[in-house]
């Protein structure tokens, strides 16, 4: 086969191949709750709640997908990284519990 016709051929195979995955992936700096902007969403956007308040659950959410991040590295979730992601979880909701309850 001549180079010219398969160096086209992988280019647009390789073209097409990227072209549905940057389709099919989703938009991971931008929340779905109608801001456009990098948030943890609308929920901590509520009135009632101090600015501290809301910088401290901003925090805990972001340490939190960090620890999610780095536990998801490698593919496989140890017992130990279970527990730290369990007790982050429930560190964060009983931030945000407390947050709303006063």
């Amino acid at each position: 086969m001549n180079t010219k016709i398969k160096t086209a051929l992988l280019t647009a195979a390789a073209l097409v191949m990227t072209a549905g995955v940057s389709v099919a992936a989703p938009s991971k700096h931008y929340n779905n709750h109608g801001y456009g902007k990098p948030g943890y969403g609308k929920v901590y956007k509520k009135s009632g709640i101090s600015a501290f308040e809301r910088a401290q659950i901003a925090r805990s959410a972001a340490n939190l997908a960090s620890l999610k991040r780095r536990v998801m590295r490698d593919g496989r979730v140890t017992p130990f990284e279970r527990i730290q992601l369990r007790n982050a979880e429930r560190r964060h909701a009983a931030l945000v519990a407390r947050a709303y309850r006063t």
